[in-house]
């Protein structure tokens, strides 16, 4: 196991590059944390190449100088409009006709995820993961193991998330002509969830909703896997923008307004706060209400809500969800955030993403918008440690195949086939 990862998040808004190493018995210790301004995206896809290489430049300078170790490659995410998700299933014979029923073992689970890959999808797409959801041993259903169970046909329910060839190219050209390599690519609510959704709330079934600047993204997790990802094209610069247009100021001078005084639950605002900001083109300061900003904040994102609600096909509102509805990315910061998701998704089980406490010289990670690239970093440590103890048995009688170790060994099958 080398002792050096490194998670490289590239959102619309903002790049954050996180540095952490691996101690003695395989533990993470984040050292390294950096960010900078993000001026090549739109809306998730990458629009200006060199922008966005300067960008990346910048954060991972900032986490190298933190952590006094210099990087050549990163694992990094995803996500978006160019993200699409289906279900699919797979279907293959473990014995003969004329044999009995023997055990199944790691090379006949390998085969029928291979089998529920066989799907139909446009040449300008790729298969970004096959996630198991459950297994089915001769019309017996809702097996999330099936090793060493004896049976004679063996089925799986996958999803199969799909992203644009042409995006995923140009985001793994930015990083290479800033220097570095790309290890591994992994869907950006996925690394969130595996950083911030714990085990039971993923059996329950939750929602990750990751705010971001361009984009709102959502993966929903049922029964301890992935059921669907959905992205809409509408994030906290819409919000930035309209506070701009109705207030007459200047889009930066929105930004900050947003992010210092900003609140979406009138509920938390008072009529005599009051905010200064600064005149354009020499006119005097303006004395804006915190309530009056709220109103135009609030229906904005009731609205996103509204379309994450739309978004989500039908099987998922079928689906009883009973966990929590988990909000990451930078809009997960804003005040009364989680008090308007409750009303709009009508549960109190709502919560502000909080990645766990990995040490280091600052803990700025544990924030809801270093969700996603902390999850890089705690998912490729489960996946190496599944690796490893995968190879330990293999010296024995039987090979590990667990549910868990699938999810994640899958996650980086389609980067080798890409190249």
């Amino acid at each position: 196991m080398s002792d050096i990862i490194v998670g490289l998040d590239i959102g619309t808004s903002n790049l954050r590059a996180v540095i952490g190493e691996y101690s003695e018995d395989g533990s993470l210790l984040i050292t390294g944390v950096g960010t900078a301004p993000s001026t090549g995206l739109r809306a998730g896809l990458i629009v200006n190449i060199e922008s966005t290489m300067t960008s990346i430049k910048a954060a991972f300078e900032a986490a190298e100088m933190m952590a006094g170790r210099e990087v050549q490659s990163c694992i990094t995410a995803v996500g978006g409009s160019q993200i699409e998700s289906l279900t699919s299933k797979g279907l293959v014979a473990v014995t003969a006709k004329s044999k009995s029923s023997r055990e199944i073992n790691g090379e006949d689970i390998e085969r029928v995820l291979e089998a529920s890959r066989a799907v139909n999808i446009p040449l300008d797409r790729h298969i970004l993961h096959v996630i198991p959801r459950s297994y089915i041993v001769d019309g017996q259903g809702g097996i999330k193991d099936p090793l060493n169970m004896l049976g004679v046909r063996l089925e799986s329910e996958v999803c199969i998330i799909t992203s644009s060839r042409t995006s995923t190219e140009n985001l793994l050209r930015c990083v290479s002509r800033a220097g570095y390599t790309v290890d591994n690519v992994m869907l950006k609510t996925l690394a969130s969830a595996q950083a911030v959704v714990s085990e039971e709330e993923k059996e329950l079934g939750s929602i990750v909703i990751d705010l971001g600047g361009g984009t709102t993204d959502v993966l929903v997790l049922a029964e301890g896997s992935p059921l669907c990802a959905v992205s809409i094209p509408v994030g906290g610069n819409l919000v930035s923008n309209d506070i701009a247009l109705v207030r007459g100021i200047s889009l930066d001078t929105a930004e900050k307004l947003k992010k210092t005084s900003g609140c979406c639950w009138e509920g938390l605002v008072s009529e005599d706060d009051e905010v200064i900001i600064p005149g354009i083109g020499g006119n005097p300061p303006q004395v804006l209400s915190r309530l009056d900003i709220c109103k135009i904040i609030q229906p904005r994102i009731e609205e996103i809500f509204a379309m994450v609600r739309q978004k989500l096909p039908e099987q998922v509102k079928k689906q009883r969800l009973s966990g929590s509805v988990v909000l990451a990315g930078g809009g997960a910061l804003m005040s009364g955030i989680a008090e308007l998701a409750a009303k709009e998704f009508k549960t109190e089980n709502i919560r502000i993403a909080q990645p766990g406490n990995y040490g280091g010289p600052v803990e700025i990670y544990r924030s809801p918008e270093f969700a996603t690239v902390t999850g890089l970093l705690v998912s490729n440590t489960i996946a190496m440690k599944e690796k490893k103890a995968d190879a330990s048995i293999r010296q024995g009688t039987h090979r590990s195949h667990s549910t868990q170790g699938s999810v994640l060994r899958v996650i980086g099958e389609w980067f080798r086939e890409f190249f």
